[in-house]
């Protein structure tokens, strides 16, 4: 559908005339689609209406997920300061007394 985007020169489509295009090639086994790449960009100009339900719903999911990763960090073991000083035994521990 590149191609023909291409070949008609125009800039902008609506929504039914790239559905349009998509069903012909569909409906049409016979139509050659080339397979040489196409150098080109894409831009969708769309605008997504969220309910209020919808838009609490990412919200939640989103703290959620937040929640979940400062999770795993937590639970994750601390090996950096112990293999430190595993392996360079003139790193001293800290004592009592230099708290």
């Amino acid at each position: 559908m590149i191609g023909e985007v291409k070949k008609s020169g125009c800039c902008g489509f609506t929504d039914d005339e790239i559905f349009g295009w998509a069903m012909h090639f569909w409906d049409e086994p016979e139509i050659e689609v080339s397979n040489t790449a196409t150098n080109c960009h894409v831009v969708v100009n769309h605008v997504v209406e969220l309910t209020e339900e919808e838009k609490e719903q990412a919200r939640q999911e989103a703290i959620n997920k937040l929640r979940d990763e400062e999770m795993a960090k937590m639970r994750r073991p601390k090996t950096t300061e112990k293999k430190a000083t595993e392996n360079n035994p003139q790193i001293a521990q800290p004592s009592l007394f230099d708290l």
